[in-house]
């Protein structure tokens, strides 16, 4: 998994992750100042994990030995990973890097442990966990010429519609027509991940001509990003609506009613709002 070993080691040297593109480098852009301590909030549990969104661990270790499906050894404690999110279910889909993404029970973790040290200040929580890993990852179609869209413009918004669809396939320009109206949509950025090889900087000139200029992921980290992300058994194109945080709000393939379903899950999360999951099939 090339984006947890990208973040772990940045993390380390105390910077976002990003990969270097010459005068185009994302991760020139500094971090917004984020303040998440809480000393005097309620004790983050495994009950409440959703909806202490806020103070999730952007790096989450295994407390003991955990035996992943398919795989003949278990993983052992202390093994680091990314955090991808919590989801509805309980578990904690987690990003182990070369040793693989899965969705590990929270109390095989130190997920709850570090929650609590993140509200207590003890543990610095540089941004917003969906914005640190995608927001230095972005190309602004909108701009003149290729660059990154910038970290401090993705932390501004609360919400994220990702797109998951090829640019070359038939009815993209379809799909983007349909999506345009919610770029005046407070606190939301559409995010797209170019599914195929689309070269960055023919991308920005076809999302322009189709008057959706978005912004999208770099070309080579799109795919991989996708998995992680969307999850398995959801056909693409598809949608995924996350909080800043990048708790799942909806979920589902592109299709007629799929806009009626999002509308109603962008009405139940308004802008600065907590919300709850909508999963479509």
């Amino acid at each position: 998994m090339y984006r947890s070993l990208c973040v772990l080691i940045a993390l380390s040297l105390g910077l976002p992750s990003a990969p270097a593109r010459g005068e185009d480098d994302v991760g020139a852009d500094p971090l917004p100042e984020h303040h998440v301590a809480e000393p005097a909030a309620a004790a983050v549990t495994e009950e409440n994990l959703l909806a202490s969104e806020r103070f999730w661990p952007y790096q989450v270790a295994l407390a003991k030995p955990w035996q992943p499906p398919g795989r003949s050894e278990p993983l052992p404690p202390g093994i680091d990973g990314v955090l991808i999110r919590v989801e509805e279910s309980g578990v904690a889909r987690i990003d182990f890097g070369r040793d693989g993404l899965y969705e590990v029970p929270v109390s095989a973790t130190d997920l709850v442990a570090r929650a609590n040290r993140v509200r207590a200040g003890e543990l610095e929580k540089m941004a917003p966990n969906f914005v640190l890993d995608v927001g230095p990852r972005l190309m602004d179609a909108a701009a003149d010429s290729l660059r990154p869209f910038g970290l401090r413009t993705t932390a501004v918004h609360d919400r994220f519609l990702c797109v998951f669809a090829d640019p070359g396939a038939e009815g993209f320009a379809e799909l983007a027509q349909a999506l345009a109206p919610l770029r005046n949509r407070s606190g939301l950025l559409t995010v797209l991940f170019a599914q195929g090889k689309h070269p960055d900087a023919r991308l920005r000139d076809q999302l322009r001509s189709l008057e959706w200029p978005t912004p999208f992921v770099l070309d080579h980290l799109a795919e991989p990003y996708t998995p992680s992300l969307l999850g398995e058994g959801v056909q693409r194109p598809a949608l995924l609506l996350v909080t800043r945080e990048g708790r799942v709000l909806f979920r589902g393939p592109w299709r007629p009613g799929a806009m009626t379903e999002l509308g109603e899950a962008l009405d139940r999360a308004p802008a600065g709002s907590a919300a709850t999951q909508t999963e479509a099939r």
